[in-house]
């Protein structure tokens, strides 16, 4: 018979492993779909865009234009779009309003990883025109709430759990991030950082499938081609003397990332706050961008603030060889700050009226305008110091970002990427964290975590290491353990109770091998019943047991006390099944969990 019960026992392991193994093909395969439905929605949004620019201002690159044909009639193109995004939202699917990314997080936090399948079409569609027609915005947030909802829709078509789900909606996030910016690692990192915040293998493998077959995807259709081909690479001639200049970099990035999120919700508190319907909203922040892209116009003979904002963006990271901005020294100090304070403007309005779209672009843009000028500062003020302006950009680019999202790895990895420039990694990695620590120390939110917070909805991005994964059950279990035999009667096993102050013993037959559970209620029941003569064998439970062995975590065997409802777990030997070794409690465990956690939060910076 205990033959029986150990190949039971060991059929049962092969048949969970196998099942494993099969969910692994299919959630791979699966990602291979998420993947390429990210690819080719990336590639269909970068048309759009392409196409509705074309439409609302006459120009034939959505991304470097300089001048429409509409004249001062340009003031009302980002309005119509406005009007008819806000028609597409309000109507269709309100996630679809503002940057994409926190709906996207709040749906793995809240409604176990679903999302309406409506909203990814809407999505593409409202941010495709707020982009087209001259908004403030990136692509990023909506091919990640596009991706995601391909991810999330598969998760649900196939009925899988709401892990597995999860994971398909971090897998499209990626995806979409990896095929649009042509970054597969940035997207990876992207969506391990901001959307999963967890490292595992049975999400990971599908991440990175999902990240690599949108970037085949976008390669074979858009080309392979880099979003900023720097040709002017910049390297460190003096570490010592130039590295605290980039520290100083990260604080001014840090507070400029703090000013952009401030002045980003106060706008869209400001419009929530207006008494008018809200379709309309997005048209009027439209028609105020117009304005100021007019004026731009009018004094800088560029729109600047449009769109995503790359024709900007080059001339300040590659001067000479992609343009220049046409004035030098103070004066490229001052409009340098300008462009940075009005992009702020400007995406708080496009963005907090309503319109549709991310705010990455928009904060490389700040980050670029900022880093440039503190650059100019610095070539001003230094003129041994050989380090061109526009490196200093470069970093702020990342910077900026690194303060606002608290994706710091993310910023370095996809600038990186997206500059193929490793000469300045290390005053990118330093600018970076310093960055972040400011925004840290100013703020509990970031950009994406604040919109969160309105809604009551807690995003940590500090998640410790489970204690109880890092304990197994052999260190904590009682090894020296007070057994119920099968022949003892209730009284003697009521004596021992008393005697011990114990709640559960584990019972043993006569050749020492588990063969159920008994728990002082067992006990008090049967003495009630009038049954002290009784059998420690007529009142255990032996249905149902369930068994912990020795190499298993104390997360497991916390899963399994949960599962099972019992407060007590046998331990047996993986080699003699059965044979006990131990005893573990649900109390030994909290009690090594409290003990470690405390053990974790004191020492000599905490005292």
């Amino acid at each position: 018979m205990r033959s029986t019960g150990t190949r039971s026992r060991k059929s049962k392991e092969k048949k969970l492993r196998q099942q494993e193994i099969k969910e692994y093909v299919i959630l791979s395969w699966l990602a291979v779909i998420v993947g390429m439905i990210a690819g080719i929605g990336a590639v269909i949004f970068r048309y759009l865009i392409k196409g509705i620019n074309t439409a609302f201002l006459f120009t034939t690159d959505p991304y470097t234009f300089t001048q429409s044909e509409l004249g001062y009639f340009v003031i009302f193109a980002p309005m119509v779009g406005g009007l008819i995004v806000g028609i597409l939202v309000y109507r269709f699917a309100r996630e679809a309003k503002g940057h994409g990314v926190p709906e996207v997080m709040g749906s793995m936090l809240t409604n176990e990883g679903k999302i309406r399948p409506r909203v990814g079409l809407v999505k593409i569609l409202a941010s495709s025109i707020t982009i087209g027609s001259g908004g403030s915005a990136g692509r990023e947030g909506p091919i990640v709430q596009i991706g995601a909802t391909g991810g999330s829709t598969l998760g649900q078509v196939f009925d899988l759990s709401a892990n597995d789900t999860r994971a398909l909606l971090a897998c499209g996030a990626g995806a979409g991030i990896a095929a649009t910016f042509n970054a597969p690692l940035g997207g990876i990192i992207f969506a391990i950082e901001i959307i999963l915040l967890e490292f595992r293998t049975r999400s990971f493998i599908p991440l990175v499938i999902a990240a690599v077959t949108g970037t085949i995807i976008s390669h074979a259709v858009l080309g392979a081609e880099i979003a900023f081909p720097i040709k002017n690479l910049y390297t460190l001639t003096d570490p010592l003397l130039e590295m605290p200049l980039y520290v100083l970099l990260g604080i001014v990035a840090g507070f400029t990332a703090m000013l952009f999120i401030a002045v980003f919700y106060k706008f869209e508190d400001a419009f929530d706050k207006f008494k008018v319907p809200k379709y309309v909203k997005p048209m009027i922040g439209g028609l105020l961008l117009g304005i100021i892209a007019l004026i731009c116009l009018e004094y800088l003979g560029h729109y600047h603030v449009f769109g995503v904002g790359y024709g900007t963006m080059m001339p300040i990271l590659d001067p000479g060889t992609s343009g220049s901005l046409g004035v030098v020294g103070v004066e490229l100090l001052l409009l340098l700050v300008g462009l940075a304070l009005l992009k702020i403007l400007s995406t708080s309005i496009t963005l907090g009226s309503g319109g549709s779209g991310g705010v990455f672009a928009p904060s490389l843009f700040i980050g670029a305008a900022v880093g440039g000028a503190f650059g100019v500062a610095v070539n001003i003020a230094f003129p041994s110091i050989q380090t061109p302006y526009s490196a200093y950009a470069l970093v702020g680019m990342a910077a900026v970002f690194a303060g606002a999202s608290r994706a710091t790895l993310t910023a370095i990895l996809i600038l990186f990427e997206m500059t193929s420039n490793y000469e300045i990694i290390l005053p990118l990695m330093f600018a970076c964290v310093v960055s972040d620590a400011v925004t840290k120390i100013l703020s509990k939110e970031t950009i994406y975590t604040a919109k969160l917070a309105r809604k009551g909805i807690r995003y940590s991005y500090e998640r410790e290491i489970n204690i109880l994964e890092m304990i197994l059950v052999s260190e904590v279990m009682i090894k020296d353990v007070t057994c119920a035999k099968d022949d003892m009667s209730v009284k003697e096993m009521s004596d021992i109770i008393l005697k011990t102050g114990y709640q559960g013993f584990p019972c043993i037959d006569s050749d020492g091998r588990v063969v159920g559970i008994v728990t002082h209620t067992d006990v008090r029941n049967a003495l009630t019943n009038e049954r002290a003569e009784a059998r420690v064998c007529d009142i255990e439970t032996t249905k149902g047991l369930v068994v912990a062995y020795p190499d298993n975590t104390l997360e497991e065997a916390m899963e399994l006390i949960a599962e099972s409802g019992f407060g007590h777990l046998p331990v047996v030997s993986r080699e003699e099944p059965m044979k006990l070794v131990g005893f573990l409690t649900r109390n030994d465990i909290l009690k090594v969990y409290r003990h470690k956690k405390k053990e974790r939060e004191t020492g000599w910076l905490a005292r």
